[in-house]
């Protein structure tokens, strides 16, 4: 190993590189002939000497590029082929039957080609082309026909012959056939189809009149389409176009002006087409109706009648539908028309002292009519003063009874039962109750008993009578620092029906009832 060797090595093992194909020392790459080094240095690759012309190949080889080296292909030109690697030799298109030659010429061979020569010669009028085919000779073209100076040359298959002069569109022949002249064509037709006709030199044009154009293919005179023409400059609203003008025509609800082109709104109102109210629009008009009518469905200008009554809710007992309008009426007896005319009111015959009640009978007002009744106060009882004052129409419908007991009479005198009151109230039918309403307050004058005191006075409410599903219960409530029992109805009821109701209210003061009152209540569901 030579020293330069021994260093490529050496650096080679130091540095991990390993050149492809030789080290020149200090760790420097090359390549053998035919190749070249890449840009990392140390790969080599094949230099293509076709690509880049360094080959030395003929004209008459094609260069073959080789791994680290080229090789040159010979090829010869056509009618030639390659006997061996470097030498051509013609081919004989005669011999191999490979030419084109008719079968009145004959094949000769030459250097790459051949050429057919004729066996025969062509008759008059025909020539041979390079093939050795008889083909026409065109007179006319190379100029060896005898047409005169008027005639024109037409060629035929092995001859010509010679015709008349013939004139170009707009011409005719002279009367001494040699010359073509103008036909005015203004004087033979009716050309421009009533418009004025002028000749020109070989044609003619037309001056068409006004909204016609001439048309210079057809030579015509076309109508002008001035709609599609001047779109939106001719007519306010529609233009319609007629035969050499047009004419202009308005939208629904508008008339042509003077001049013809522009629209001016038509006020339909003036003829009166609503059963009622017009008001004119632009373009059209709006029926409208009086209050209690509505517009037609139908043909939007009639006015028909609003059947309120068919609304809900329209009158709170009967209504009668009128033009225009309607009536709310009340039942005959018992209720009047309030002022807003819809609602009928209950009649207070009680407070009217309209009633039909005697004088010991107690007046109950009810929705469309009353009700008399007669309370009578028990033994050892009497009515109050103040109920004496009112007993005939009282509104309120209560009787009052106070004890009173003849001198002597211990046991009505130990009764713990003062005062006993008898009244009556209404109530709606409910099917469904859905939490406890309350229909009547007991207020009393004891105060609320506080829970350290347990000897001061105190009340307790209780139910003696009710229905047989007690219907009813007394909650003990406060108002105002007052013990107060709250008549609550617990449960649905069906009506009509008449109940009975009695509580009673004991005032109780160290575990004993030193007074009661009772309240008999008169239910009317």
């Amino acid at each position: 190993m030579t020293p330069d060797h021994l260093t490529c090595f050496l650096l080679l093992s130091v540095s991990d590189a390993n050149c492809s194909q030789l080290c020149v020392g200090a760790g420097e790459c090359t390549c053998h002939e035919g190749f070249k080094l890449k840009r990392d240095g140390v790969t080599c690759e094949d230099v293509n000497e076709c690509q880049t012309g360094s080959h030395n190949c003929s004209s008459e080889s094609v260069c073959v590029n080789t791994e680290g080296s080229f090789h040159c292909w010979f090829s010869c030109h056509p009618g030639f082929t390659l006997t061996d690697e470097i030498t051509c030799k013609d081919i004989d298109e005669c011999e191999f039957g490979i030419h084109n030659c008719e079968q009145n010429s004959v094949c000769i061979n030459t250097a790459g080609s051949f050429h057919c020569q004729p066996k025969n010669s062509c008759g008059e009028g025909y020539t041979l082309d390079a093939t050795g085919r008889c083909i026409d000779i065109d007179e006319c073209v190379l100029g060896t026909h005898n047409c005169g100076a008027n005639f024109v040359c037409i060629n035929t298959p092995g001859s010509f012959h010679c015709n008349t002069v013939s004139c170009p569109r707009g011409y005719h022949l002279s009367a001494d056939g040699t010359r073509c002249e103008d036909v005015d064509e203004c004087q033979t037709s009716e050309m421009c189809g009533g418009h004025v006709c002028i000749n020109l030199e070989g044609s003619f044009r037309c001056e068409c009149r006004t909204g016609f154009m001439f048309n210079t293919i057809s030579k015509l005179c076309e109508d002008i389409n001035e709609c599609t023409h001047y779109p939106g400059r001719l007519c306010a609203h529609k233009c319609e176009n007629t035969e050499g003008s047009f004419r202009c025509s308005c939208s629904t609800g508008f008339t042509l002006t003077r001049d013809g082109r522009d629209c001016e709104d038509v006020d339909e109102c003036e003829n009166k087409p609503c059963s009622q109210e017009c008001t004119n629009v632009y373009g059209s008009y709006q029926c409208y109706c009086h209050r209690g009518y509505q517009l037609s469905d139908n043909d939007g200008i009639t006015c028909e009648d609003i059947n309120e009554c068919a609304l809900p809710g329209v009158c709170s007992h009967n209504c009668i539908n009128t033009p225009g309008g309607f009536n709310c009426t009340c039942p005959p007896g018992g209720y009047t028309l309030s002022p807003d005319g819809r609602t009928c009111q209950d009649v207070d015959e009680c407070a009217a002292e309209t009633h039909t009640c005697s004088a010991s009978e107690i007046c109950f007002n009810l929705q469309g009519g009353h009700r008399c009744f007669n309370f009578e106060c028990p033994t050892n009882f009497r009515q109050s003063i103040s109920d004496q004052q009112s007993s005939t129409g009282n509104a309120s419908a209560v009787l009052r009874c106070v004890k009173s007991c003849r001198l002597l009479d211990l046991e009505c005198s130990h009764n713990p039962t003062h005062i006993i009151t008898f009244t009556v109230i209404s109530l709606p039918t409910s099917q469904h109750l859905k939490e406890p309403e309350v229909i009547a307050l007991l207020r009393t004058a004891t105060a609320v008993k506080p829970a350290n005191l347990p000897d001061q006075p105190d009340v307790i409410f209780e139910i003696l009578d009710s229905d047989e599903q007690n219907s009813f219960d007394v909650i003990k409530d406060s108002q105002d620092g007052l013990i107060v029992g709250l008549i609550c109805q617990v449960k649905p009821i069906l009506g009509p029906k008449e109940l009975m109701l009695s509580v009673v209210i004991k005032y109780v003061q160290l575990g004993d009832v030193y007074q009661q009152n009772i309240m008999n209540i008169h239910i009317l569901v």
